[in-house]
């Protein structure tokens, strides 16, 4: 990405050396507030510090530098992702996609995936999490691929069909030796090809916009749709080749990516050639929460306390239920 005017300011606060960022990442979260405005209330859900607030979006990102990168030796104050132009061209697309609930402008969705591209490429630690994500899934798969032989077959012959370089030519014999001397390269190896396919904005938007997009809407009183700290989630959409070894990359077939828009809108893109919009009941509006809620980071921001996700038994709760969820299983 290239140098370029930032149009956010900077202030510090001599007690704690905090740095304010009035940059774009404030317009999207304001989009999970009640009047859709950055100095509107958040309910945040800190996982970290193990405590829900309400906050604002323009605190929530000064609070957590959000979108603070480091290009070449660069301030990040002047590599910043809220650059004047995209900042306000951004905020007014976000404005007419909720009022019209679609994504049927090209250029209003043209600035959306550019966000959503710098989203990913900005989250430094997403290659590792996900990492962590694979290899523990890839555990689980090699277990049984010792003791089924036909399955492990199934997959390649999945993961090769998706496009994944190589997955054909690796062996059951292969698999059995890397369990046997508990081998991680393989499984650091898909997120090391994603890393390289997210070497720059301009790369990934280019996955992004060959994608087909669907815009769904949250139906009344379901609390609607929140957001994260890693906003941006790659699901594979067969089950047996999510749970199992091989990573999603954003240019495979057979992969979803899911963002949230707004509390009333989510963004789903898939090589399906699929566009439109739909209307998603509370259960699957709780069902992709919850899919938010696995991939983030430290901190779930929502509009209210009151939206709903789905949990390990895939039991409908209320915002109020997660903090107590996550302190439990951590």
């Amino acid at each position: 990405m290239s140098k370029a005017k930032s149009g956010c300011t900077s202030e510090h606060d001599e007690g704690e050396g905090a740095r304010k960022h009035d940059c774009v990442l404030q317009y999207y979260l304001s989009g999970f507030t009640r009047n859709h405005d950055k100095n509107s209330r958040l309910y945040v859900v800190d996982s970290a510090r193990e405590r829900a607030f309400v906050a604002t979006p323009q605190s929530v990102v000064a609070e957590r530098e959000f979108n603070r990168i480091e290009l070449n030796g660069e301030d990040p104050c002047t590599a910043d992702l809220g650059y004047a132009q995209f900042e306000s061209e951004l905020a007014s697309a976000l404005a007419r996609i909720n009022r019209k609930r679609d994504l049927s402008d090209d250029a209003d969705r043209a600035l959306v995936l550019r966000l959503i591209a710098e989203l990913v490429v900005l989250n430094p630690d997403r290659t590792e999490i996900m990492r962590q994500h694979k290899q523990e899934s890839a555990r689980r798969l090699s277990e049984l691929a010792i003791a089924n032989r036909q399955g492990w077959e199934s997959q390649k012959e999945k993961a090769a069909a998706a496009g994944i370089e190589g997955a054909a030519a690796f062996t059951h014999e292969e698999l059995m030796n890397f369990v046997e001397q508990d081998d991680e390269t393989i499984a650091a190896h898909t997120t090391e090809h994603l890393a390289r396919d997210l070497q720059s904005v301009t790369t990934l938007y280019n996955l992004l916009h060959r994608r087909s997009w669907m815009v769904a809407r949250a139906a009344r009183g379901s609390g609607g749709f929140i957001t994260s700290d890693r906003p941006v989630t790659l699901t594979w959409d067969d089950m047996e080749m999510e749970a199992g070894f091989y990573a999603p990359g954003f240019g495979l077939q057979g992969t979803s990516v899911f963002f949230p828009l707004t509390k009333d809108l989510v963004m789903r893109g898939r090589f399906d050639g699929r566009v439109g919009t739909l209307a998603l009941p509370a259960a699957s509006v709780a069902g992709i929460n919850s899919r938010t809620v696995f991939y983030a980071g430290h901190q779930i921001y929502a509009e209210t306390e009151s939206f709903r996700f789905l949990d390990e038994y895939l039991v409908m709760r209320r915002g109020q239920d997660l903090l107590p969820m996550l302190q439990r299983s951590g």
